[in-house]
């Protein structure tokens, strides 16, 4: 199958709620780091699963008493659908479940011919609030120039497919931040990365987030400058990780959560 109808049987499948079908390239809802290691929610205490039905679908980042910010393409269903799990390293027990009371999707959000998002960010506000303490804490975001943030190495955290399993346990990955031009080279073959977004990861592969870790961080000096957003597989060689870019969308943010 070639990468470009595997993605578009992707799509298909997202659209027809069954987040968990799989194939090479991805927006990466439902699976896991790659090539990192355990950790607890000590080290990531903004850090949230986002779950539909039991299951855990995409992670998301506490930035506020109410508000998670989190990925465009896990904002499909209606608020009632999803949970939210706060303050756990274990994915299914532990920390406190959060009902949704409202989604805000960026109202540009879209796809483009190879199924690629633009915009792919959302805000998910809560009916109750977080109670912040060691495991909970909100994640400041970052407001500066993401171009100058390049060779620096930023914190994935999630739990998105280690190889093929879905651990219960919280896992972490370091990688260093590409520029923008030589991200746009490595998927030159998919029309590029759209405008808003940032990418990360490393040349030879093997450490990367994965399907399941959409809308989780990517963390740099304590400040939260990406989503996961989508890639070429996971952890593969010359593609490096896209996120949606904070800085970019930070003025988005703040009007519609006044955060």
């Amino acid at each position: 199958m070639s990468n470009l109808v595997a993605l578009l049987a992707l799509m298909a499948s997202l659209a027809a709620g069954n987040p968990a079908d799989r194939l090479d390239m991805v927006q990466r809802m439902d699976g896991r780091i790659v090539g990192g290691e355990a950790t607890t929610i000590h080290e990531a205490p903004y850090q949230i699963s986002l779950q539909k039905d039991g299951y855990h679908i995409c992670g998301g980042s506490i930035i506020s008493a109410n508000w998670v910010l989190t990925a465009g393409h896990c904002s499909s269903y209606p608020p009632s659908t999803y949970k939210i799990r706060s303050g756990s390293t274990n994915v299914y027990s532990g920390g406190s479940l959060h009902d949704v009371e409202r989604i805000i999707r960026h109202k540009k959000y879209t796809t483009n011919q190879n199924g690629i998002p633009s915009n792919d960010i959302a805000l998910f506000r809560i009916k109750d609030t977080f109670e912040f303490d060691e495991s909970t804490k909100p994640v400041q975001l970052y407001q500066g120039d993401s171009a100058s943030l390049v060779g620096k190495y930023g914190l994935v955290t999630g739990w998105g497919l280690t190889n093929i399993k879905i651990p219960p346990l919280l896992h972490k990955v370091s990688v260093p931040l590409v520029s923008k031009r030589e991200c746009d080279r490595d998927y030159s073959r998919f029309g590029g990365v759209p405008q808003g977004e940032l990418c990360a990861g490393y040349p030879e592969g093997g450490k990367d987030s994965c399907q399941g870790d959409s809308g989780g961080p990517l963390v740099v000096d304590g400040n939260l400058v990406g989503v996961v957003s989508w890639g070429m597989g996971c952890g593969t060689p010359k593609y490096p990780g896209v996120y949606t870019d904070v800085a970019y969308y930070r003025e988005w943010v703040r009007e519609n959560s006044e955060v």
